[in-house]
């Protein structure tokens, strides 16, 4: 416990059948851009299993697809331990860096940005080929959502002004949770563009918001001892115990049923796409699209972020102490010269 907290997913678990070669390979690339330089980071960084989760979220996808997956998702821890530390209490110094990672959103970066923000430049160009203009301009979007989310967060810790209530926390971790650029990156993983016009539809929206809220309530029970250990109090747990006066394990109790009630209401949500297909007039094309981005994106999302959080060291007692503590991140985020 927490990662032995048991979720009733009623969805079906996939991975990759190309998950053996990319997770024996997972740490060229990293490697490559000087992100992971010693062995003990080395270490570390394989016990997240990150190639296991990239895997389990894109299912359909092998070969240079699926190292793009992993890529991220090693990028994506990477860069939410730069701010386990100082600067994630400092929103100046936040700020300074998510603005120089996103940067690459707008063009190509100088040679004296952070490898943090190279590696995220390289991730954004490989994630835009093939894809259409408005794709792109949608999924970068997505990412000046989660880097302002990572902004506001630090606020958040240097005014000691944690989170009153669930909602409130709930409007500001949807964003810092990565979960809508990682279902993204589903689409062009599988080289295919869900309809634009379906995307934001009522539908739509309230099946990747379920998605979303699953995903950041499976992560903080699994890393509520973790940020128990580091003094962190934006943690679902925790923001429940104090809005309820509830204990730890009526906290927990209440997210299980939040997370079943959730995936309810997804399932009934989805019955529903035939209908919307329907309403929106969408070619044969354009219906296979929308199919494969419920069952290869949507759905993925949700069902690997559970099987991956139960088996995943990231969240052992030792990465309690924070890795930049631990000599992990070797100067990340700080600028070449």
């Amino acid at each position: 416990m927490p990662q032995d907290v048991d979720f009733h997913i009623p969805l079906p678990g996939r991975q990759s059948p190309d998950h053996a070669r990319a997770e024996a390979e997972q740490l060229a690339w990293p490697r490559s851009l000087g992100l992971i330089r010693s062995d003990a980071a080395a270490e570390r960084h394989l016990r997240g299993g990150y190639a296991d989760l990239a895997s389990r979220f894109y299912p359909h996808a092998t070969g240079a697809d699926l190292d793009l997956g992993v890529d991220l998702m090693s990028w994506f821890f990477l860069f939410d331990d730069l701010f386990d530390g100082p600067r994630g209490e400092n929103p100046e110094d936040t700020k300074q860096l998510t603005d120089q990672v996103a940067a690459a959103l707008d063009g190509p970066l100088p040679d004296t940005a952070p490898p943090i923000a190279h590696g995220f430049a390289d991730i954004w160009r490989r994630t835009c080929e093939g894809m259409t203009p408005a794709w792109c301009a949608r999924s970068a979007r997505h990412w000046r959502n989660y880097f302002d989310g990572y902004v506001d967060e630090a606020e958040s810790r240097f005014w000691n002004a944690p989170c009153d209530s669930a909602a409130q926390y709930l409007a500001m971790r949807r964003h810092t949770i990565g979960v809508q650029p990682t279902v993204d990156l589903a689409e062009r993983a599988g080289r295919f563009e869900v309809p634009h016009r379906v995307f934001d539809s009522a539908v739509m929206s309230a099946m990747l918001q379920i998605a979303v809220d699953v995903n950041l309530l499976l992560n903080d029970i699994a890393s509520l001892e973790k940020e128990e250990a580091r003094g962190e109090q934006n943690n679902m747990v925790m923001i429940l115990r104090r809005e309820h006066g509830w204990s730890k394990s009526r906290s927990v109790s209440h997210m299980q049923n939040e997370v079943r009630a959730r995936l309810e209401q997804y399932l009934l949500l989805e019955s529903c796409l035939p209908k919307v297909g329907e309403i929106y007039q969408l070619d044969t094309a354009e219906r296979e699209a929308l199919e494969r981005y419920r069952t290869d994106a949507v759905r993925t999302v949700i069902r690997g972020s559970y099987d991956w959080h139960r088996s995943s060291g990231r969240y052992d007692a030792e990465f309690a102490l924070a890795a930049g503590a631990q000599g992990y991140l070797e100067e990340l985020g700080s600028s070449a010269h």
